[in-house]
């Protein structure tokens, strides 16, 4: 009987010591948390690792908002993928408010335009971890971005006492000046470079839009490969402009047409948006040629170099001649990644378009 009782307590405590810690667990293993169907990240980051981040991301973007958004977007998307209320309310208080009392600190000015930078990556991190990351939830974060960068500028000049108009004249008055040259050419440059900033000025704030949100979405993206955490990311190559924006191009380009035929008074207002939309327009579109690079690149396994050169080369070719934007336009009709437009995407359903494309 004894020598029965030792080989089960030897046999129990070999089972023991063989046994996986519960704290190692990882997706692939699938740990579950005891009532609850969720699975244990592999990094397992704690609530105050993410707050920290977004304490220094709020921090930094007092003086470089665009490493400020990557901090956040990192840090946040750690604290947002448990639903609640509490974690939201803290992650919001540590990426705004340490960024508006560093910035009042530097410069009072630009309180309000870090603002919308940390809101805009807190906004990028609970769509990200909601898996709700959609093109159309992008467009509106930058559109959304773009106008409160706009609307801060535009209050503060007017509180000042001055206008867009007014700062732009002086922009171009300074660049006259650092050129230094005093002859025909130059004066008509300088006149082309004004009336350029007088339409397009607004394209200006929806490029900073766009960059605080991509660096944003590349915090998200490190945290989500780096913690395991099961939310769904969008891939450049299964990037697709939604069919609603084609008919804003549409519609765009007769209000280009039409601004000849409204009255003088609305004609320069009508002409400046239809412009700035049409950048817009082109900036999703060329994103779309270059997703069917990256799908290119995926499907038929090319090179770290090759794929380089082939992004350094389609830079190129849509700064010189719009490449890119026409490649997205006509992948909206041909369908070159075999994309199932008006179906719903799953990872399996990707994957087997892949192999067929393959």
């Amino acid at each position: 009987m004894m020598t029965e009782k030792d080989t089960d307590e030897q046999t129990r405590a070999l089972a023991l010591w063989n046994a996986p810690d519960p704290e190692d667990g990882s997706p692939e293993q699938g740990d579950i948390v005891p009532g609850d169907g969720a699975r244990v990240p592999r990094g397992g980051s704690s609530l105050a690792v993410g707050l920290a981040a977004c304490a220094l991301g709020s921090v930094v973007a007092a003086y470089i908002p665009m490493l400020g958004c990557f901090a956040i977007g990192s840090g946040a998307v750690i604290t947002l993928v448990p639903r609640n209320a509490l974690r939201a309310l803290a992650t919001l208080a540590c990426a705004l408010v340490p960024a508006a009392l560093v910035a009042a600190v530097v410069q009072a000015a630009t309180v309000p335009s870090v603002l919308v930078a940390c809101g805009m990556a807190v906004g990028t991190a609970w769509a990200s971890s909601r898996s709700r990351l959609s093109p159309s939830v992008g467009f509106a974060l930058i559109g959304c971005g773009a106008l409160a960068l706009i609307g801060v500028d535009v209050i503060q000049l007017l509180s000042a006492g001055s206008s867009m108009a007014d700062k732009i004249t002086q922009l171009v008055n300074a660049y006259a000046s650092g050129v230094g040259v005093a002859s025909v050419s130059v004066a008509a440059q300088v006149e082309a470079l004004r009336v350029t900033l007088q339409v397009y000025w607004p394209s200006a704030y929806l490029v900073v839009a766009l960059a605080e949100f991509a660096c944003a979405l590349l915090g998200v993206r490190a945290s989500v490969r780096r913690e395991g955490l099961r939310v769904s990311m969008p891939a450049l190559a299964e990037y697709d402009v939604p069919v609603w924006l084609i008919g804003v191009l549409v519609a765009d380009i007769l209000g280009l047409t039409a601004a000849g035929l409204v009255p003088q008074a609305y004609a320069g207002a009508v002409d400046m948006a239809s412009a700035n939309l049409l950048v817009a327009l082109r900036i999703a579109c060329a994103v779309q040629g270059f997703a069917v690079i990256a799908w290119f690149i995926r499907t038929r396994h090319v090179g770290a170099l090759a794929g380089a050169c082939a992004i350094v080369a389609g830079l190129f070719l849509e700064d010189q001649f719009y490449v890119m934007t026409i490649v997205g336009l006509v992948d909206v009709w041909k369908n070159f990644r075999h994309l199932p437009r008006g179906a719903k995407t799953t990872v399996q359903g990707t994957t087997d378009q892949d192999q067929k494309s393959a």
